[in-house]
């Protein structure tokens, strides 16, 4: 497929909200996979457009999308929430006055 794949895009996407998180995870992986978006939207089944909206966080993505790229990319389901949790929470501040650490 056309179009060229920023490799540094992975590290750029915000995952402040869940859903920026969801897009960041798709880029990610799309990018470590050397796909363009043309590449995933062939393989997945959707739109170009619709690939570009979800890493973008511009659409909430349907659990039917979320399923079609968790199989594109050869993951469990869990596996591809895991990822977009973790990048999630690693955006979130610290609440003041909590500390991570157990005593």
């Amino acid at each position: 497929m056309a179009g060229k794949v920023n490799k540094k895009l992975k590290y750029k996407r915000k995952a402040e909200t869940l859903k920026q998180a969801i897009g960041a995870v798709v880029t990610q992986l799309r990018v470590e996979k050397d796909w363009s978006q043309g590449d995933l939207a062939a393989k997945s089944g959707y739109s170009l457009g619709w690939v570009n909206k979800i890493e973008n966080a511009r659409s909430n993505p349907s659990m039917e999308v979320i399923i079609a790229f968790a199989d594109t990319f050869r993951l469990k389901l869990s596996q591809f929430f895991a990822r977009a949790e973790r990048k999630h929470l690693k955006r979130q501040p610290a609440t003041p006055g909590k500390s991570k650490k157990k005593s």
